[in-house]
């Protein structure tokens, strides 16, 4: 049996299992088309969706992904005197936020497409940042950067995710591999960009720089990325229908159907556990180093490296994906992160040369789990309906970064080696409970069976 065989098979299993849970359910959209979607899985259009995505990407993701330059920075200059567990609040809303509210815009893009997200992304990501650049206080940074850059964000991630997925089917996790590559590459550049424009520059400027960087990255992606797919409405009025458009999208911020589909509950449960995990991680990893004994420098190149590897993780696992599996191969690299994080971090975390090792395999592990979860989701949801579960999906595991961050700032207390090492073993806890969470969510698809491509 063919890929598109196999996955045209897997969709009709999700659409039949999806009529049976909302029997008896009245709904008003309808498929673009009565006939099969046929995606391109190539050429210059679809690539161009994916040169678009991984630009937008690199500002989106790359943000949420150097979230510990800014951490480590405004921690010992214009919050320096006040408690790790304070400081957490700025960025466990602004991560909170950046993927909780794709509940709002999964929606919107299904029924509207990406161009108008994504404008208002680019113009809230840029005057955040110019607003950042001028805080002063934890208040100031809230409204500013976790509010302000935190919903311009949200808008952008899921149609620049979701349209790459209307593009491809065969090969759509390599698609999302690379487009997701611009958040490692963002993670990579960014906090380099911003180390060199502290001393050089001081720290408005260097925030400036960086609102003036997205703003370009940001509007490249507005001329490329396009949806392929739109779930319309069926009335054949169109004041009417936009109106049905708005009640529709309200009605369905919230599929509860989905919370009877076991194999999206558990997967949700999974995201919920890595995307606290990573992000506890990866927001602290630098003050972890430092408080090991690490300089400063070393500290932002241990950030610099774990994201770097991510760029392979995210490129080659998403290959192998497309031809074993995505639930197959994101098990395999949660086993892995798991692994890296109990064998190496918690126990050896004090040598410099260990938390380099840690850096390069666990950014690999990761940014390949972060990579294939879109893949997967997609897997298991009709092409028409991926915004809403996205948004779904990472509205819920965004609630972990509200509580899961600043509880791990209150772990770290003092900021003594023995709460940071409490604090690792936190975080590899987590991630464990991601990896169970994650078979159980593949249990529910193909029970017991091992050797099976799913």
């Amino acid at each position: 049996m063919s890929c598109i065989e196999e996955r045209i098979e897997l969709e009709e299993i999700v659409e039949i299992e999806l009529e049976t849970i909302n029997s008896g359910s009245s709904s008003t959209s309808i498929l673009p088309d009565s006939g099969e979607i046929v995606y391109p899985d190539g050429g210059w259009r679809a690539y161009g969706v994916v040169l678009g995505s991984f630009l937008g990407l690199t500002v989106s993701f790359g943000l949420i992904n150097s979230v510990g330059a800014i951490q480590a920075y405004i921690a010992t200059h214009q919050l320096v005197n006040e408690a790790t567990s304070t400081i957490s609040w700025i960025f466990s809303i602004y991560l909170t936020i950046a993927f909780g509210v794709g509940i709002l815009v999964g929606p919107v893009f299904d029924t509207n497409g990406a161009l108008p997200l994504l404008l208002c992304g680019l113009v809230l990501q840029f005057v955040g940042l110019m607003a950042t650049a001028v805080c002063k206080s934890v208040v100031e940074f809230v409204f500013a950067f976790s509010v302000c850059v935190g919903v311009g964000n949200a808008f952008c991630i899921t149609p620049l995710i979701g349209s790459v997925s209307h593009w491809f089917l065969c090969k759509r996790g390599q698609a999302i591999g690379l487009a997701t590559v611009g958040g490692s590459i963002g993670g990579v550049v960014i906090p380099l960009m911003l180390h060199a424009l502290y001393r050089n520059v001081g720290f408005v400027w260097a925030i400036r720089v960086l609102a003036f960087f997205c703003l370009g990255c940001q509007a490249l992606s507005v001329l490329l990325v396009k949806e392929r797919v739109r779930r319309k409405l069926a009335n054949s009025d169109d004041n009417q229908r936009k109106l049905q458009q708005i009640v529709h999208a309200c009605n369905e911020l919230i599929d509860l159907s989905s919370l009877k589909d076991m194999k999206f509950v558990f997967l949700t449960l999974g995201v919920f556990f890595e995307e606290v995990s990573l992000m506890c991680t990866s927001t602290y990893l630098s003050t972890y180093a430092i408080t090991q004994g690490a300089s400063e420098s070393t500290a932002y190149i241990l950030v610099t490296v774990f994201n770097a590897s991510g760029i392979v993780g995210r490129v080659v696992p998403a290959y192998a994906a497309d031809y074993i599996g995505y639930f197959n191969v994101n098990a395999l690299m949660l086993t892995g992160m798991v692994l890296t994080m109990f064998v190496m971090w918690f126990p050896f975390g004090s040598h410099i040369g260990v938390l380099y090792a840690f850096s390069i395999l666990c950014g690999f592990f990761v940014s390949s789990v972060l990579s294939i979860t879109p893949a997967c989701l997609g897997a298991i949801t009709p092409v028409h309906n991926f915004g809403q579960r996205y948004g779904m999906c990472f509205c819920l595991a965004s609630l972990g970064y509200l509580i899961g961050i600043p509880v791990g700032a209150a772990i770290i207390g003092d900021g003594s080696r023995h709460r940071y090492d409490i604090f690792a073993l936190y975080c590899s806890l987590l991630a464990l409970a991601s990896m169970l969470c994650w078979m159980v969510s593949r249990y529910y698809i193909v029970g017991s069976k091992i050797n099976v491509r799913i």
